[in-house]
């Protein structure tokens, strides 16, 4: 296993899933009994597989596409980690959500007020006490929208979830629209928020300020048109793959490699 202990946080994510998106393009065409274990959980899943799967890399939300029959390709989605922490699913600035959602102008100043709050010390709330309870409406209401953005983004061919527990070597495949239902269920009457002020969408989603406040960015941290002032989205894949493991809950197929 390569040796990604040594990389900063961020760039070992980014390592860790670039590797594991070439390594299942490389077992899906060239390992006979995996490729074979695939096609068979496919079909399973409901999927019109026809013929030798053939997999291939994309470089926009869909990781990498699998060739199931002729005529169809089908976007796949890739997260791995060797741990059950956060790991980022979506970051963007807030104006984009702004538009996305129709953000109330209260509702946009108060994440706004509360990316810079962090910005300007890491130790303080993300959303206050006092602001809570509107931005807990905002998202309950908003839940189907904002589940199927940062999953899905508008891309319909994107029809996999594939986990990768790299602890364990062993991969998890869902239907991408059973875990954005599962997500958006999940989440309804459940959307609450640490001690530190960070929104929770159910028991698998955060929202925070992204961070990353390197010394290459010469802007400053305090300035909103800095990098690191955009909301972020993170997910527990690890966490998520394992409930689903022990309770059913949706359907899914494991791999051991």
């Amino acid at each position: 296993m390569p040796d990604y202990e040594r990389l900063e946080k961020g760039r070992k994510e980014a390592r860790i899933g670039l590797d594991s998106e070439q390594d299942i393009i490389n077992r899906i065409n060239f390992d006979e009994k995996f490729h074979n274990i695939v096609k068979d959980c496919l079909i399973k899943l409901g999927f019109n597989v026809r013929g030798r799967l053939r997999a291939r890399k994309d470089d926009i939300k869909t990781d990498i596409f699998i060739r199931i029959n002729e005529q169809e390709e089908i976007g796949v989605s890739i997260k791995s980690s060797t741990k059950t922490s956060f790991h980022q699913l979506d970051r963007r600035r807030l104006e984009e959500w702004r538009k996305l959602l129709n953000m109330p102008d209260d509702i946009f100043e108060t994440i706004k007020e509360a990316i810079l709050r962090i910005a300007r010390d890491s130790r303080a709330k993300f959303i206050l006490e006092k602001d809570r309870n509107k931005i807990k409406e905002f998202f309950t209401n908003y839940l189907s929208e904002v589940i199927n953005e940062i999953f899905r983004r508008g891309e319909e061919r994107l029809k996999l979830l594939i986990i990768n527990d790299k602890r364990k070597r062993r991969i998890y495949i869902f239907r991408m629209d059973d875990v954005i239902e599962f997500l958006i269920e999940n989440s309804i009457n459940n959307v609450c928020f640490t001690e530190k002020g960070i929104i929770r969408l159910g028991e698998f989603v955060t929202i925070q300020r992204k961070g990353g406040d390197g010394r290459h960015i010469t802007i400053p941290k305090t300035d909103w048109k800095h990098p690191g002032n955009q909301l972020q989205f993170k997910f527990s894949p690890l966490k998520f793959a394992e409930y689903v493991e022990s309770t059913k809950v949706i359907e899914f197929c494991a791999i051991n490699y």
